[in-house]
């Protein structure tokens, strides 16, 4: 068994999903929510076309899905907690946007009233995937993760890609919000799940993940998958450094354990000393 002690949940974790909740709500029966996106997505004209599309890729699934990659042998636990997210994900993520027909900004707006960046999605805009899979992800670290420091930038990170959503002129203030609360339920669910499914851990399910986990990231470093070609070289570097950080560590280990068990034989091939009355 791998189970990790030290994750769990504080007081604090709950306190997220209801504020976002409670934001949701109230944007909801304001009725101002075209409003409200205008005035966000003009806020974010702070930031350049190329700033908020590396903001928004960090919210990619298929980025976060291969960063999974370098906590396979360090935090097993976390990266099969992870796994389990990702596939409630796409299950419940896949099959709302397919059950609603909803309308994103382009498609009900004119474009000279906001900013609009990269390609024109005029459907399935509830919920924000990008919003969802960095909020499940970031999630899944703070339940695992105890450093206060790390989970305030991890968290800061997750509300910023939330918002390039916005920025960008591609979701709604309620479809990243939902996106936001919905992912991090996830990541609680999936923590639970992952707990009770502990087959995850296990050895030869380490090395089924890492090889997906590389292979997607091989793909990922070869293939732009997103609509953004900016993106191509940030994609790059996060498949590569990946890639290179789960080697080395995986070499590293190993090269640890030889050493382990060449010490441990040394010590049993050397001739016991005879004590002398």
């Amino acid at each position: 068994m791998n189970r990790d002690s030290s994750a769990g949940f504080e007081k604090w974790f709950f306190v997220l999903p209801l504020v976002c909740l409670l934001l949701l709500l109230i944007v909801n029966n304001s009725g101002r929510d075209i409003q409200i996106f205008l005035w966000l997505n003009h806020l974010g004209r702070f930031g350049s076309d190329n700033f908020w599309i590396a903001t928004t890729t960090f919210g990619d699934g298929l980025v976060l899905f291969v960063l999974t990659l370098v906590f396979i042998r360090r935090k097993p636990a976390l990266a099969w907690s992870l796994i389990v997210s990702w596939l409630l994900l796409a299950l419940w993520i896949k099959g709302l946007k397919a059950a609603i027909v909803t309308y994103r900004p382009p498609s009900v707006l004119d474009l000279a009233t906001f900013r609009l960046v990269g390609p024109h999605y005029l459907f399935n805009s509830f919920p924000s995937g990008h919003a969802t899979s960095i909020a499940a992800f970031t999630g899944s670290i703070c339940i695992f993760l105890r450093s206060r420091w790390l989970r305030i930038v991890a968290v800061s990170v997750a509300v910023l890609v939330g918002f390039s959503r916005i920025a960008m002129g591609v979701h709604w203030a309620t479809d990243v919000l939902a996106g936001l609360m919905a992912g991090w339920i996830t990541a609680i669910v999936g923590f639970y799940l992952s707990q009770r499914l502990q087959f995850g851990t296990s050895r030869p399910a380490q090395i089924i993940f890492a090889i997906i986990t590389a292979g997607a990231a091989v793909r990922m470093f070869l293939v732009n998958h997103t609509d953004y070609p900016q993106a191509s070289l940030l994609l790059q570097i996060v498949a590569a450094g990946s890639l290179v950080f789960a080697c080395a560590d995986y070499f590293l280990a190993g090269q640890k354990m030889r050493k382990r068990g060449s010490s441990t034989l040394t010590e049993h091939r050397q001739p016991k000393r005879s004590s002398t009355v």
